[in-house]
């Protein structure tokens, strides 16, 4: 597949066939460590989720319906140390490695959801035994296409806005969406909080983000 299809025709997957043998998993990892890092210091750690018990965990404590459909994951974790705290380079490195990680999936015939939507990340390092050194950054759940992929181009993409030297963009409505904001992220601390909120994940998963499979 060339570059520019595999970038134009990824979309998230979320179910998948069948599982992708250890050695392709290491080859995709080691394609995507070319990807760009701060003062390349390539500081990207991976661990492969598989066991069901896990998946479950993540999904009771709070973590995306997604993973009741996933068989692997990949639990990216980065140096948690960084100098340049102000602009979170550790973060930013750990992002690219997933987007190179994702395309080069997409042109293996392997779909993937890059998942944010997780249990709060003192309790995923506690669970998979992460050091202090490291921070847990996303996870990735994968899986062979379950059907052929279609290769169409997004006919539905927003155009990039473009302002030239200075921010010029209209900023109407911005404080309407700044107030709903504030206001999911405090009831997403609020449940994050609860030391019980396994019993709450049926409740909760009807304000979850629906997608179509």
């Amino acid at each position: 597949m060339e570059l520019l299809q595999a970038m134009t025709t990824r979309r998230s997957a979320r179910r998948y066939a069948t599982a992708v043998p250890i050695e392709t998993i290491e080859e995709m990892l080691a394609v995507a460590a070319s990807a760009p890092s701060a003062c390349n210091r390539r500081g990207w750690r991976c661990i492969l989720v598989q066991r069901r018990e896990d998946m479950e965990w993540l999904y009771r404590q709070g973590g995306s319906a997604v993973f009741l459909e996933s068989g692997q994951a990949l639990l990216v974790c980065y140096e948690g140390q960084t100098e340049n705290s102000e602009w979170d380079d550790n973060i930013q490195s750990a992002a690219a490695f997933i987007a190179y990680f994702q395309l080069i999936a997409h042109d293996r015939g392997i779909g993937s959801c890059w998942i944010c939507h997780l249990p709060p990340k003192r309790e995923v390092s506690e669970h998979f035994n992460i050091p202090p050194l490291y921070t847990p950054i996303a996870m990735i759940t994968f899986g062979v296409y379950p059907e052929e992929q279609s290769l169409q181009a997004r006919i539905d993409n927003k155009p990039v806005s473009l302002s030239v030297d200075r921010w010029s963009f209209d900023s109407g409505g911005v404080y309407v969406l700044k107030t709903a904001f504030q206001l999911r992220t405090l009831f997403r601390r609020l449940y994050f909080a609860l030391p019980f909120r396994g019993w709450l994940r049926g409740w909760a998963g009807h304000y979850e983000k629906k997608f179509d499979k």
